[in-house]
């Protein structure tokens, strides 16, 4: 389940409007899809081109960003 007070928050200070003026479960996904989409960036960034200590602790902290970006908004 997302956080809905963090969502309520950030749809109300985007100007979109209140959240009794759009359907709940839109306004749900299309915020679930946002983070998604901002986590799979992070995850999707990781350094193919070599192997090393450096670039496996890079990719593992893209991974870690990812996850946490997920499980700060709710989103499994």
């Amino acid at each position: 389940m997302m956080n809905e007070q963090r969502i309520k928050e950030l749809v109300e200070k985007s100007g979109i409007g209140y959240l009794s003026s759009i359907h709940p479960d839109t306004v749900d996904k299309f915020a679930e899809l946002i983070v998604c989409e901002c986590a799979d960036i992070a995850k999707n960034s990781q350094y193919s081109g070599a192997n090393s200590d450096y670039y496996d602790g890079f990719n593992e902290a893209l991974v870690y960003s990812a996850n946490k970006i997920k499980q700060h908004f709710g989103v499994e």
